[in-house]
């Protein structure tokens, strides 16, 4: 007897489940959208922020070679990604303790402001910045992404 009202409670019981599965998809799918486009987000921000680094890197290689390139020369390289906008700064030079001094006319004429150090070398240094403007592809009330990404590298000329 306790067998068939088991039975028959099963079969009562079982045929309230069959919406339970497409009501909660209705109800994840949403979220799981928004955290994919969130992921997306920050992919995109994260790729353009390791491009400019790298561009600057390879901005500072060129200036090491050529120190007085600018930066229109870099852009026409094109190593730059679009829509970077890249700067080059005069050259500064340091002794070797990090003394920031002018630097010496090039070819070794004038006097050597690191002279009276114990090392005597004029290290000179040039900056190659860039800045590239971001926008994300939903507009996030809760999280705020950066309106320019910025990437500096600074490098040894000599």
């Amino acid at each position: 007897m306790s067998e068939y009202l088991i039975a028959g409670l099963r079969r009562c019981w079982s045929g309230r489940n069959e919406g339970a599965a497409a009501v909660e998809f209705a109800i994840t799918v949403p979220l799981l959208i928004v955290f994919v486009l969130g992921v997306v987000d920050y992919g995109m921000l994260m790729n353009n922020a390791v491009s400019l680094v790298g561009a600057t890197r390879a901005g500072g290689e060129v200036a090491k070679v050529n120190p007085s390139v600018t930066a229109a020369q870099l852009t026409a390289l094109g190593i730059f990604p679009s829509g970077a906008t890249p700067s080059v700064s005069a050259p500064f030079c340091s002794c070797f303790d990090n003394t920031t001094v002018s630097c010496p006319a090039p070819g070794g004429a004038g006097a050597n402001p690191c002279a009276a150090k114990s090392d005597t070398r004029v290290l000179r240094y040039v900056t190659v910045s860039a800045t590239q403007s971001f926008s994300p592809l939903l507009s996030w009330t809760s999280v705020t992404f950066p309106g320019s990404l910025n990437a500096t590298t600074v490098v040894r000329t000599q």
